[in-house]
């Protein structure tokens, strides 16, 4: 499902991502930890193609048998659309929009039709319990509420692949247990991939594997 090799990243002369390898299998729920400063969220943003490795280490990327760093932009915009979901820290939703405004705008960027992509979030919004918010703004709704808003967004084009950058960071304890069983409920109806950089103890227990990164390299 992914594959990674030789990846690093210098900032202002110093490595930070240190020629890293890894390889996750399709169904799989990856957790990387280590201290603060380690390159996690580096790490992360460099698979999930946020960001591109130093060019010259001769790194490959591969996620769903697509060698991502060979995409031009356009490409690449596309291949994230339809294939990654991204879950971050601040969830991320515009605060103009209500709750199923903002689930459904990465279907209508991908050119779904509207009023479908309307029933599907509707439909996944439900299944996460959030069919009573779905006509409130960001503003409105509990730190949980917009969290799995935020989930419910990256599952409308059903991605293959769910990177999330410390998703429980500011999440109280008991809705992050039901962020932890809401993954593992969904790597079974429908086999999506998480890679997690957590410092939740809980949520990186949870995983299939826990990998380490300390200075850029696994420990």
């Amino acid at each position: 499902m992914i594959y990674v090799k030789n990846i690093s990243k210098t900032f202002n002369n110093k490595k930070v991502i240190n020629e890293i390898d890894i390889e996750i299998k399709r169904g799989e729920i990856v957790s990387i930890v280590g201290p603060s400063g380690a390159g996690k969220t580096t790490l992360l943003n460099i698979i999930s193609t946020l960001e591109i490795p130093d060019p010259e280490y001769n790194s490959e990327i591969l996620i769903n048998n697509i060698n991502v760093l060979s995409l031009n932009d356009s490409k690449l915009s596309k291949f994230r659309n339809t294939q990654i979901g991204f879950i971050f820290q601040f969830h991320e939703l515009l605060p103009e929009f209500t709750a199923i405004e903002n689930v459904i705008i990465p279907a209508l960027i991908k050119g779904e039709n509207k009023n479908d992509s309307i029933i599907k979030a509707k439909e996944i919004l439900n299944s996460l319990k959030l069919s009573d918010v779905i006509n409130q703004y960001p503003s409105e709704l509990s730190g949980g509420e917009q969290q799995r808003v935020a989930v419910a967004r990256a599952l409308i084009n059903d991605p293959k692949v769910i990177f999330a950058d410390e998703p429980t960071g500011n999440l109280d304890n008991k809705t992050s247990d039901l962020l932890h069983k809401l993954f593992l409920d969904l790597r079974e109806k429908h086999n999506i991939t998480f890679v997690i950089v957590t410092h939740n103890k809980e949520m990186s227990n949870m995983a299939d594997r826990k990998l380490n990164l300390v200075n850029g390299k696994w420990a």
